[in-house]
Parts: C-alpha cells; structure tokens; sequence
C-alpha cells in the first residue's frame, strides 16, 4: 500500500493543511459557477480555469443546473475535466466538490421534477419521501455532482 493511502486520516489533513499557503487555503473555502470556466462552445477552458481556480477550489457550483442548459453526457464530461485539471494541475491536488440544487429534483435539462417537500410532507407517507429522495440521488449521482 502505498504512503499516500496508509498514512492516518488526521495526520493526513494536518500535513495537508500546513503545506498549503493562504491562498489555498481560501480556495477551499470558496465556490465558483461552472459557466466562468466554459468556453463559447460550453467546453471546458483551461486558460480560465489555470487563472480563476489555479489554487484550487472547494466547490464548483451548478453544473447540471448551468444557464447553458448542458445535456447529462456534457454534464459528467465537464465534471470529468475539471476534476482531472484539479487533481493533475494544482498543486495541492485537492479534487472540488460539486454542489446542484436538488430540492424537488435535480435542476438540470431531462432530469425529473417532484414535488416539493411540503407536498410531500403533507402525503404522511415516509416510504414515498424516501423513494423520491432516492431517485433524485441516482440521477444526481449519474451526473457527477
């Protein structure tokens, strides 16, 4: 096994956080919208992300749920690129979490609109919560966020 997966969870993060600098570190603390590192053709620019989260970032925001209105398959493609930009051309190497509003449904073009939880709430009905919540977690999942 190698170092990097042996070595202990919090000795992990604390050698993590005392070699990375400032700017880093409120990179990690910051979010930024999928469309600042889209190009015109809603493909991924790395001249815009080397200057907007060269130091790495903590969240990327709203992919599925862009204004560019991207299809799933651009979707998981474009998460694909940032993600391997983070990890392959940061110095850190810290992959970002992606974030998508999914209060009644993920918020993206073909994914399904439930109710919302008041309505379902007001059904008294646990096991239908539970089903919807867990459908809106596979397609969620099936798009990277």
């Amino acid at each position: 096994m190698s170092e990097y997966y042996s070595e202990m969870i919090e000795e992990r993060i604390q050698r993590i956080l005392s070699s990375m600098s400032l700017g880093e570190k409120i990179a990690q603390l910051m979010a930024v919208s999928v469309d600042s590192l889209l190009d015109d053709h809603n493909r991924f620019s790395r001249e815009k992300a080397v200057k907007i989260i060269g130091r790495g970032i903590g969240r990327i925001a709203r992919v599925a749920g862009s204004r560019r209105k991207l299809s799933p398959s651009e979707v998981v493609s474009i998460i694909n690129e940032i993600q391997s930009f983070l990890i392959k051309e940061t110095r850190m190497r810290i992959p970002a979490i992606v974030h998508e509003e999914c209060l009644a449904g993920l918020m993206g073009r073909g994914a399904t609109s439930f109710p919302h939880p008041i309505g379902l709430a007001s059904t008294w009905d646990p096991d239908l919560v539970e089903r919807v919540a867990s459908a809106i977690r596979r397609e969620a999942l099936a798009v990277g966020a």
